[in-house]
């Protein structure tokens, strides 16, 4: 994990993306033929945004004070492995989330959103992107569904920060908290109607970030995105469950207990439990067999 927090500006700087539009079109096979001619007539753009029938809300820059918190410097589950086959859906985030609760991994929980958000942009250099302002090139991997190992590419990076990969390769699961949701919900932003129309709160969980894909609903490659996917689907069968590639994004608050001597046996415990975790998801290579593992029964009706 790496220590990020203090204060600064997060949010999109300016208009980044030349804007291919799908909405109501019939007949695009291939409406990423249009991202050259997009970028050129947009000043200032260094991307492509191919924008579906849905469009997920950018965030505007905005000040922002954090109190120091530890954030893992790669994508679950580590560098040189694989991301799950599966990701997590509402249901799978608030299993992991219920996981993480029960303060058997080592104080490990879900990022709030500005936290990740502060994380992938920095608070001093806020970047559009987790490796700069500009096009990517080949950085990141190339725009397909084909996802390479975790940390393969090292300019794919915010050296402010020390994280790698986040939110430009797929996105992840946080944690809506209040200084997110004081700009997300303005009524310049259409308020705060998520997914099902819910009104979205403080502790919901969201999704952060876009991906790779510039055909996409969330804007691609940057952490000043997000979208909703609704209510979990409870314990039993996850009916508003579809598969998602959506991923976590582990977060915890710095201790004291980690410098003491000698360390409380907990900690010792609770990194053990959490390295276990870590194996199965690297061994079976998805989150269902990850949340069996941790919570010792099928999390839902069907995984």
């Amino acid at each position: 994990m790496v220590l990020v927090g203090g204060s600064g500006t997060l949010g999109m700087v300016g208009q980044p993306y030349g804007l291919v539009q799908t909405a109501g079109k019939r007949g695009l096979d291939h409406p990423e033929s249009g991202c050259d001619a997009a970028i050129a007539a947009t000043p200032g753009a260094v991307s492509c945004w191919v924008q579906t029938n849905e469009i997920d809300p950018v965030l505007p820059p905005r000040a922002v004070d954090l109190a120091p918190y530890c954030v893992d410097a790669w994508p679950f589950p580590g560098p040189g492995q694989r991301y799950s086959t599966d990701g997590l859906t509402t249901s799978g985030a608030a299993a992991l989330q219920r996981l993480l609760s029960s303060k058997k991994l080592g104080g490990r929980r879900l990022c709030t959103f500005t936290e990740w958000q502060a994380a992938v942009a920095g608070l001093q250099g806020n970047r559009r992107f987790i490796y700069g302002d500009d096009a990517p090139g080949a950085r990141c991997g190339k725009d397909s569904l084909e996802v390479g190992l975790i940390g393969a590419d090292p300019a794919c990076s915010n050296p402010e920060t020390g994280v790698h990969d986040y939110g430009a390769v797929l996105s992840h699961w946080v944690v809506a908290d209040a200084a997110f949701l004081a700009q997300a919900c303005t009524p310049q932003a259409g308020g705060c109607q998520g997914a099902g129309g819910r009104t979205l709160r403080a502790g919901d969980l969201v999704v952060g970030g876009g991906t790779r894909r510039v055909l996409t609903r969330q804007a691609p490659l940057t952490p000043h995105t997000w979208h909703d996917h609704g209510q979990p689907g409870g314990p039993g069968p996850c009916t508003n469950d579809l598969v998602w590639d959506d991923q976590p994004i582990i977060c915890a608050d710095p201790s004291a207990d980690w410098l003491s001597t000698p360390r409380p046996s907990t900690l010792g415990d609770g990194q053990r439990e959490w390295m276990r975790l870590v194996a199965v998801a690297q061994d079976e290579g998805t989150m269902a067999a990850t949340l069996r593992a941790g919570l010792g029964s099928s999390w839902c009706a069907g995984h």
